[in-house]
């Protein structure tokens, strides 16, 4: 199968998002949205910095459920690839989304 990783990784995101429950879902992709509003570009990982207030899933991987639902919903759209800049992950490749609803209010 030609994307057989990336859709182990989209089944493993989907029940990990599961597992956080409704109620972190909601408030994880309403941060999303919000972050999307006042950022031109960003990635997942500065969403998820920017709202320390937000309980952390039991699992992390239930934030790569969030930008799909938001892609989806057109929110955002996929610009490109970048390394992270969290430490924990060694600098791996992460999307670079880029916002169809920002306001041109901050970054």
């Amino acid at each position: 199968m030609k994307h057989e990783g990336l859709e182990l990784g989209h089944a493993r995101a989907d029940s990990a998002a599961a597992r956080a429950g409704a109620a972190w879902m909601a408030d994880a992709l309403h941060a999303f949205k919000s972050h999307a509003m006042l950022h031109k570009y960003f990635t997942t990982e500065q969403v998820r910095l920017a709202n320390p207030h937000l309980a952390e899933p039991p699992d992390r991987r239930a934030w790569g459920a969030v930008p799909r639902i938001a892609k989806k919903e057109g929110i955002v759209r996929a610009h490109g690839w970048t390394r992270a800049d969290s430490r924990t992950v060694h600098g791996m490749v992460v999307t670079m989304w880029e916002s169809s609803i920002y306001t041109g209010e901050s970054k």
